[in-house]
């Protein structure tokens, strides 16, 4: 019991306001973020498999959820490794975010007086939820069976942050309000590419330092659409989801944005309809009027998926890497709240 009040006092400060800046501290972790968010080539598999071994042994949850992605990118990368190696990466990965649930759970007991809503582990057990699919794109055989599990998945987790949203608002909650109703934007999207059964197009939550804005902050996005040919990765297609994109969103990032409260809701500009929605959905209880909004979100993210790519491709590391970059304007034509602006002066 000692050594565990020992041990929050060492760690509370991570916690508190600002506190995610000591992360960087880290010297493996701040290198792992200096990376560009694209996918890796076999070298950069290497290293990142050098950062996870050193970021295994640490305990912080954010440090763990690094590691995981890490490894679970390397096997995704490889090309030269063998498949039972890739796929015991991903496991390495598993393990790992399973530690940070559990680490998780363990420290909000302890830090019951910090708001630790950031790191409740709802992403942590989407990676969780997703690492079938990353299995399956190394196997090189993503069957529907795995993508509507994987969905199912998704929705229970997405139902649970729901009733936690719920509560937030009941308490008068804002930051923990805040904290869900993104990540239920986030859900939502990922369970509507989901829902679009297409096993050439696997959609994943962005890598750690994909969806982290420290470093080339225009890169950042929070799914990445895997485009796959029998496990051959063609493409990826980065994804950042906002409740409204701002003129400063827009200018900002190279990723295809979706604006939640337009495009992902089912009725008005609240994500939890659609969340519960997709949740009947996958239970095999949803109205006939649920069913029409999932199919209508779909539908427009499709469209809005083929528009983005007929854009020209934009930023070095289009150039580099399978991770694909596109110009906005094509997709902004037909949607006019992703029109860009010029800043004024």
């Amino acid at each position: 019991m000692e050594a565990m009040e020992q041990h929050v006092q060492t760690v509370r400060p991570y916690f508190e306001q600002n506190g995610h800046l000591l992360y960087l501290q880290n010297k493996t972790y701040d290198r792992y973020l200096h990376m560009h968010k694209v996918m890796v080539g076999e070298r950069g598999s290497e290293e990142l498999l050098a950062i996870g071994d050193e970021l295994a042994g640490e305990e912080l949850p954010t440090y763990l959820d690094a590691a995981g992605w890490a490894y679970a990118e390397a096997g995704l990368a490889s090309t030269e490794s063998t498949t039972v190696e890739r796929v015991a990466r991903v496991a390495k990965a598993e393990a790992l975010w399973q530690q940070s649930l559990e680490y998780q759970t363990a420290m909000r007991e302890y830090l019951g007086d910090i708001d630790t809503t950031e790191v409740e582990g709802y992403r942590t057990a989407v990676n969780l939820a997703c690492a079938p699919l990353i299995k399956s794109i190394i196997i090189g055989n993503v069957q529907e069976e795995i993508l509507r599990s994987v969905l199912g998945s998704v929705a229970e987790i997405a139902q649970l942050s729901r009733k936690a949203l719920d509560t937030a608002y009941g308490e008068g909650d804002t930051a923990a309000g805040a904290y869900h109703r993104g990540f239920l934007f986030e859900a939502s999207a990922l369970m509507a590419l989901l829902y679009m059964d297409d096993p050439r197009y696997v959609p994943l939550p962005a890598t750690a330092r994909g969806d982290t804005g420290y470093y080339h902050r225009e890169q950042t996005h929070d799914i990445s659409i895997i485009n796959q040919h029998w496990g051959e990765i063609r493409k990826v297609i980065p994804v950042e989801i906002k409740s409204k994109a701002s003129q400063r969103d827009k200018r900002r990032y190279k990723a295809l944005i979706i604006p939640g409260r337009v495009r992902l809701s089912a009725e008005g500009v609240d994500p939890r309809e659609t969340v519960n929605a997709f949740y009947d959905i996958t239970r095999g209880s949803a109205s006939m009027r649920q069913i029409a909004s999932v199919e209508k979100i779909a539908a427009q993210l499709r469209e809005m998926l083929r528009l983005y790519q007929k854009g020209a491709s934009v930023g070095e590391t289009a150039v580099r890497s399978v991770t694909r970059f596109h110009e906005s304007s094509v997709v902004a034509e037909q949607y006019p709240e992703l029109v860009r602006r010029p800043p004024q002066v």
